[in-house]
Order: C-alpha cells, then structure tokens, then sequence
C-alpha cells in the first residue's frame, strides 16, 4: 500500500485518502498504524478473522494476545474526525459486534454510520461518496 500511496501523492503520501472494504479494511487499519494519511474510509470491516483461515494468514488480525491493533498510533497517523466507518445490520459475513470493536477502538461516534439494510455493500452507497467528499475539501 505504501507504494500506491507514494504512486498517487508523490509530494506528500500522506495526502492520501484509504478507503477499505471488508478484509481491505484491515488492510487500511494497519497502515495507519505505521504511516500518516488524510482520512479512512472503512466498510464492513470486521476485528477478527471470524475463524477464517485465509484471512488469519493475511497477518492483519489479532491472534490472541499478539498482533493486536494498535489503536493510539492509528490516532496518531490519522485524526479521529477524518475516520469514518460503514456497517450494515444485515452483514451476512461480518456481525455487527465485529464492527462496533473497530468503532470502539478508534473512539469514532460521529464518524459510524450503520446503515440497514445493505449487506455487504457490494452495491455503490452515496454516502461513500459524499463522505470522500467531504475528506477532499477539509485541510
């Protein structure tokens, strides 16, 4: 990912906006543990590897009591009101209590939004939209 970010922002990587979906979302939240970006977007992001093997062997999940998230540093790298997050209630993959852990251990209020009704988000959702929006026009 750093690479894309240095590819797309030359000057400054860390003007870039992640957006994450899923699995891509853990992709996201250990990035900013390591660099600094302008804002994330996460969506239908899941704390665990919900006992998925391959998913476990991406390395993106905590493991007990190692690799676990590393929250402050996310903070550090990424102010707490450029964080958004999306869920859905009717998530067949991924339960809600597995997003609210992501919302609780970045501190996001104002920033979650649980949509109903949208599964997955395999569709395109405005709010995504707006929400990038939103992150482009803020200094």
């Amino acid at each position: 990912m750093r690479s894309v970010a240095e590819e797309a922002s030359p000057d400054d990587p860390s003007n870039v906006i992640l957006v994450g979906h899923s699995s891509g979302a853990q992709a996201a939240l250990r990035y900013t543990e390591l660099y600094k970006v302008h804002g994330v977007v996460l969506v239908a992001a899941t704390f665990s590897d919900l006992g998925d093997a391959h998913e476990r062997m991406s390395g993106y999940y905590p493991q007990g009591n190692t690799n676990s998230y590393l929250f402050q540093n996310m903070l550090n790298n990424c102010k707490r009101e450029n964080w958004h997050q999306f869920h859905s209630d009717d998530d067949p993959f991924i339960p809600l209590y597995e997003a609210e852990k992501i919302r609780d251990g970045l501190g996001l209020s104002s920033t979650y939004t649980m949509l109903p009704g949208r599964s997955h988000f395999f569709d395109y959702f405005d709010e995504l939209l707006d929400t990038i929006d939103v992150l482009i026009t803020e200094d």
